[in-house]
């Protein structure tokens, strides 16, 4: 159901479609959801559906695509939840293809499988800057409107929400770009709603900030504080931060996806939203064999540390395995691109979930 499309093959000398999923335009990412180290990691994946003549004139916007894969989906899940995904699209779809506006790329929609326990999840991601664009809005007013009308959404269960907002009202100046929203095709009463947000400083401390939205949420808690602790250890160790201060920023990338990238999750009913933080390993890093030995090396000494620990870093060697026969050893030292983010957040009793996001066709040398 996903080959047929992924698009024109990379090494057929003929146009691709520049899909924003990756900074290569490979319609494809994986992630690796190792939760807290305890569990059996988590495979995902996500894709842009691309058509074979996507990007020319036969297909100029991808549409064919779209289009085809929805139907392929919806025969392979008869039972999905599209109640939200047309709420959304609806939403979104609007002026999508005006022939100017604030997106530099032209991806309209992701799609994402969580794939566990013999089961899998679907989930959706769409970009609002067009319909913003359209309409004269901001980002974050066109989410609005949508998560206001949103089935099941109301004034009565949008705290987490309106907390959010806040904060980015209260913080024009940090010019926060609002890249997609995402949401799980499951009954809308337990879907998660996600918006995912680039914010362009890259010292520590503002990530402590964006993590706490602000002190709005729960950040003088124990769990909070410990935490923070694990996340900024994991941080220095994969970009070589140990001996700078909190507010010393990363070195400046001037790419469009440099910066730090974050999601925050809202639940119907749920008063405090959950802050994500993705660490940009791909702009900041050393080189993708660094990566995983650090990763696997984090987890595995969180986990010895765990009164409820199993056999100490089994998943997470396989993962470097992993790597290593796929890519071999030694071009795992010349790649930096493999690894996109390590998205981290944070768990009851201060724990880190840890989720490793790869890119199946890393640029070489970065």
């Amino acid at each position: 159901m996903v080959i047929p499309y992924l698009g024109v093959s990379p090494i057929s000398g003929l146009p691709r479609w520049k899909s924003f999923m990756t900074d290569n335009y490979t319609p494809i990412e994986l992630s690796w959801d190792f939760h807290t180290g305890i569990e059996q990691p988590t495979i995902r994946y996500s894709i842009e559906p691309v058509g074979l003549n996507a990007g020319t004139p036969e297909d100029p916007n991808n549409d064919r695509a779209s289009v085809d894969f929805m139907q392929s989906l919806t025969q392979a899940f008869p039972n999905i939840d599209m109640t939200l995904f047309n709420h959304f699209q609806a939403a979104f779809s609007s002026g999508k293809y005006a022939k100017s506006g604030p997106e530099d790329h032209p991806s309209t929609f992701f799609w994402a499988f969580d794939l566990k326990g013999g089961e899998i999840m679907n989930k959706v991601y769409f970009f609002p800057g067009a319909m913003a664009y359209a309409t004269n809005q901001s980002e974050l007013a066109v989410i609005s409107d949508a998560i206001r009308s949103a089935p099941g959404w109301r004034s009565q269960n949008l705290g987490c929400f309106e907390t959010f907002v806040d904060y980015v009202d209260q913080h024009p100046d940090l010019r926060l770009e609002i890249d997609m929203v995402a949401l799980d095709l499951v009954p809308s009463e337990s879907s998660r709603l996600k918006i995912y947000f680039r914010d362009r400083r890259t010292n520590f401390q503002a990530v402590r900030d964006t993590m706490s939205l602000g002190g709005r949420v729960a950040c003088s808690s124990p769990d909070f504080e410990e935490g923070m602790n694990k996340l900024r250890q994991l941080w220095n160790a994969l970009l070589g931060t140990a001996n700078v201060t909190d507010d010393t920023p990363l070195p400046y990338k001037g790419h469009r996806t440099a910066g730090v990238l974050y999601n925050v999750e809202f639940l119907r009913h749920k008063e405090m939203p959950k802050v994500k933080v993705y660490i940009p390993v791909r702009h900041y890093a050393k080189d993708d064999q660094h990566i995983a030995r650090t990763l696997t090396a984090f987890l595995c000494k969180e986990v010895s540390q765990r009164q409820d620990y199993r056999d100490v870093g089994a998943y997470e060697k396989c993962y470097l395995e992993c790597l290593r026969n796929t890519f071999g050893f030694e071009a795992l030292a010349s790649f930096l691109g493999l690894h996109t983010y390590i998205g981290c957040s944070i768990q009851p009793g201060g724990k880190l979930r840890v989720v490793a996001y790869v890119n199946p066709k890393p640029p070489c040398g970065g």
